[in-house]
């Protein structure tokens, strides 16, 4: 057990400002303040110092009342002598985490006591001082940290000269578990002054046990307050809530265990049409549309059921129906029902909502099955039609495919016939007039001159049938293959048009089918066609190689490029010109692709062709030709 008289200091009623450490004990805010300006004015008009480290409250207070006692507080504050000091803000200057730091606290509350005393004009005389901090940090909860600060306080007064008064409100020590914090508190001061009458002179015991006796009746008194308050909140809370279900905007009703309506909100009054006379005590069944309803809903309750979306319709006052989903559970006491709460949510607007949306719902499923036979109906038609241009297609594509075979079969003709009939004989001519103009030499100078240059004529006429022959059809392609038909054709392209044509081509290419030998030499052929008329380049490449099983061709030229606009045009809806078109028909033949590329203007143009080597591919279309013969 504490032995009090150890534990307190002394105890008295009055103040005693010759005392270093005292501590103010209140209960209102006012007599703090009053009992403080007891102390601080006798100090500030004797021309001595004062500093004051308080709540914004108590330091506009203070100063008032000393104003009132008829000090010149300005006076005091220009001449140094008064320092007010929010406690808060010094208390942060020496705090770490919440703790007071003993050296930061020396040099900040020592410099401000030595600028005051030094101010006051006497270094050695005390410094009066009021100081709230302790007193924050036993409001926070860190009633430790605020018995260190009052311990170094106490340190402080072995190096610097000062009359401290500290003050806490009684509420702080409210609850059993206060007491002895509280007596802690006490035996760091010199004296206690309760600013409430307290009493007045008793033995050093009595005063002590009456300090304990006053806590302990702060404590209970802060409890009733307390009590009181939470009764006051209580009641508030009670109200609001009774508020809040009045006049939510969601219908709610009681109903008792004889299943009459014990009460009901406005909401659902407004909803139904009734008023309270009207609604209250009546038999909620009275108000479905459907008994049946009424009774199973009864019976989920009665089951001790939580029933969450109930559907029901109810029967409003002027004869129209609500339809509702139901939200209720009951209220037990044991075994005993004592009242259901129900929350009765409107959703008729949404049910007739849902009945217009399955009508249109409905409408649409027939309109779309109408609309759907349509389409079919269209679809057949348009799928007979694209079988029907598809036949069609291949019939073009067939007789392309078989002109383009009679082409070139014609042309052969066409060659033998000029190269064996007509070219041999303007070969003969040309014999009988070299002939003739031996003769003539011996009659006729001039004759035998106009002989030679009908000889002259007639052999370069057969120079160009001979020509004309093997561009139609030349002999070499037959006899020696692509390649070798390749570098004559070329050879004489290069002379006629001026253009240099470099041609690449494998040692090993080897020999195709002969219809796929004629078909590159004609794509070759109508490709520096083009270039010749169309690009003004003076060279061109030709490349043809195999790869991965195809035959690949490629003709480029330097010259001014295609269009944009005719790019979209080729590869968007494929060849554009006559040549073009011809080229993509033979290869087309073969199951092949053309490709067409052209930066722009002035940087050439490359057409580019992979033609498939498979024996299949090609004997399907050897079968297909003799089908089409």
């Amino acid at each position: 057990m504490w032995g009090l008289g150890s534990v307190l200091p002394k105890l008295f009623s009055g103040d005693d400002e010759h005392h270093s450490h005292a501590v103010h004990l209140y209960t209102e805010d006012s007599s703090l303040v009053d009992a403080l300006g007891r102390f601080f004015a006798p100090v500030l008009d004797g021309g001595e110092a004062a500093v004051i480290v308080a709540t914004p409250q108590h330091r506009l207070a203070l100063a008032q009342n000393l104003t009132a006692r008829g000090v010149d507080i300005f006076a005091a504050v220009r001449q140094g002598r008064y320092a007010a000091l929010d406690a808060a803000d010094t208390l942060s200057q020496f705090t770490l985490e919440g703790w007071p730091e003993p050296s930061r606290f020396a040099d900040c509350l020592g410099e401000v006591l030595t600028r005051a005393r030094v101010a006051a004009g006497n270094p050695h005389s005390p410094v009066s001082v009021f100081g709230e901090m302790v007193a924050l940090l036993w409001a926070d909860g860190k009633v430790e940290a605020a018995l260190q600060l009052e311990t170094l306080w106490n340190q402080l007064s072995r190096t610097q000269p000062f009359h401290l008064r500290c003050a806490y409100s009684v509420g702080a020590f409210g609850g059993a578990e206060q007491e002895m914090p509280f007596l802690k508190m006490c035996a760091e001061h010199s004296r206690v002054l309760p600013v409430d009458t307290l009493v007045s002179k008793v033995g050093e015991e009595e005063r002590s046990r009456a300090v304990v006796l006053w806590q302990q009746k702060a404590s209970l008194e802060v409890e009733i307050a307390g009590r009181k308050k939470l009764r006051k909140a209580l009641q508030c809370r009670e109200s609001e809530l009774a508020d809040l279900l009045e006049n939510a905007v969601e219908g709610m009703q009681r109903t008792g265990p004889d299943r009459r309506i014990l009460w009901a909100n406005k909401a659902l009054l407004k909803l139904l049409g009734y008023t309270a006379e009207e609604y209250l005590g009546r038999h909620f069944a009275d108000f479905f549309v459907d008994a049946a309803t009424a009774n199973e809903f009864w019976a989920k309750l009665m089951g001790r059921e939580e029933v969450y979306g109930f559907p029901a319709e109810m029967r409003c006052k002027d004869g129209s129906t609500k339809h509702v989903l139901i939200q209720s559970n009951g209220l037990w006491d044991g075994d005993c029902f004592v009242h259901t709460r129900t929350f009765i949510h409107d959703v008729t607007e949404r049910k007739q909502m849902e009945q217009a949306l399955q009508k249109a719902h409905d409408e649409l499923e027939v309109r779309v099955a109408e609309r759907t036979a349509e389409l079919r109906e269209k679809n057949e038609q348009i799928s007979r039609q694209a079988e029907k241009l598809d036949r069609t297609n291949r019939g073009l594509r067939e007789l392309s495919v078989r002109l383009l075979h009679v082409q070139d079969d014609e042309r052969r003709r066409i060659a033998r016939d000029l190269h064996d009939g007509t070219g041999q004989a303007l070969a003969l001519l040309c014999m009988n007039l070299s002939a003739m103009e031996a003769q003539a030499r011996r009659l006729d100078s001039k004759l035998a001159q106009g002989l030679a240059e009908n000889a002259a004529i007639v052999k370069q006429i057969s120079t160009d049938l001979r020509t004309l022959s093997y561009l139609l059809h030349p002999p070499l392609l037959d006899e020696m293959g692509l390649e070798s038909a390749l570098r004559w054709y070329i050879e004489g392209f290069a002379q006629r048009s001026k253009i240099q044509v470099q041609l690449e081509l494998p040692e090993s290419w080897g020999r195709l089918s002969e219809d796929l030998e004629i078909a590159i030499f004609r794509v070759v052929q109508e490709c520096l066609t083009n270039v010749h008329r169309h690009s003004g380049s003076a060279t061109a490449t030709i490349r043809l190689y195999q790869s991965s099983g195809n035959a690949v061709l490629e003709v480029a030229d330097e010259g001014r490029g295609i269009a944009p606009e005719t790019m979209f045009q080729i590869s968007s809806a494929g060849a554009s010109g006559v040549g073009l078109r011809g080229i993509r028909e033979r290869i087309k033949d073969f199951g092949g692709d053309l490709e067409v590329t052209s930066d722009g203007h002035g940087k050439g143009t490359v057409v580019r062709m992979v033609i498939p080597l498979t024996t299949a591919n090609e004997a399907s279309r050897l079968e297909a030709f003799a089908a089409a013969q």
